[in-house]
């Protein structure tokens, strides 16, 4: 009988009705549930890993990128597989992986056994597994309610999106990736590990988790609004050499500000500028089609 720890963040959606479902499912397939409840407000989910990870447990996370994020540090640590039930709003590691978004078809993953090591950011020392993000993402992060991305999922970021960015100014920033140095006036720095980031974007055309590569994409359009003629190219990773965007790529970057800024991290701020990122080749293992 297999181990496994299940971890379904209740304010996701249909979190709390998931959570008994996919328990049951888990038992009737003969796998021990190692951990009988699972609350974020009191209980750290890297706590119950550490305290369970000797019995070499599988890891079942329902949630968003947020969700997986808060277990990185363990299962990086203990070299712990992941099975990633996606419940969040922009499931973006779900969606570079492919993983279902129905939650049985995503249940089922863990039969057929194919487990492919990807790579994972890190930030500070902060693990990461989608992307970092500074600028106008820190201020929608900060912003969006979680009933609100609950109700109205990406709406919620769009909204706040529009509601932000015509009170904000460009930020003058400094990135430094492999011994390269760029400086510039922008309104977002993202830096991504895999290939999906915000709500249905794409940092590059060839990014994938498994390059060993972060992916970082400026945006530097002289006003906000000349942003909208950006949206074709996001959404597909492909940029003209005449765009008011920089695009690096590399092993190691380094970001700074003039002065410090919050970065948020996989959708929670959680540290902010100046910024030493680096990738761990294939250091997460995750169930994958």
């Amino acid at each position: 009988m297999e181990n496994i720890l299940v971890f379904v963040n209740p304010r996701a959606r249909q979190g709390n009705q998931l959570d008994t479902d996919i328990k049951n499912w888990l038992k009737d397939q003969g796998y021990n549930v190692l951990n009988s409840s699972f609350d974020p407000k009191r209980d750290k989910i890297v706590d119950i890993i550490n305290k369970h990870h000797q019995q070499d447990p599988i890891v079942l996370v329902g949630g968003g990128d947020g969700s997986v994020n808060e277990a990185l540090p363990a299962l990086v640590e203990h070299k712990l597989p992941l099975l990633l039930i996606p419940l969040g709003t922009a499931n973006n590691l779900a969606r570079s992986m492919e993983i279902p978004m129905d939650y049985k078809k995503a249940l089922e993953l863990i039969n057929k056994k194919n487990i492919t090591p990807i790579d994972v950011g890190v930030a500070n020392d902060i693990h990461f597994v989608n992307v970092i993000g500074l600028g106008l993402s820190t201020q929608v992060n900060r912003l969006v309610r979680s009933k609100w991305k609950r109700w109205l999922g990406v709406f919620a970021f769009v909204f706040m999106a529009l509601k932000v960015v015509w009170r904000m100014n460009p930020i003058r920033v400094n990135i430094e990736c492999d011994g390269k140095r760029h400086s510039a006036y922008s309104w977002q720095i993202s830096v991504c590990n895999g290939r999906n980031y915000g709500n249905g974007l794409i940092i590059h055309e060839d990014a994938t988790l498994f390059d060993n590569t972060l992916h970082a994409l400026s945006t530097e359009v002289q006003k906000w609004w000349h942003g909208f003629a950006l949206i074709p190219s996001l959404l597909t990773g492909k940029f003209r050499e005449d765009h008011p965007v920089t695009i690096l790529s590399g092993q190691s970057m380094s970001i700074s500000t003039t002065r410090p800024m919050k970065v948020d991290v996989d959708g929670d701020i959680k540290t902010k500028t100046p910024i030493k990122l680096e990738v761990l080749p294939k250091a997460l293992h995750i169930f994958a089609p």
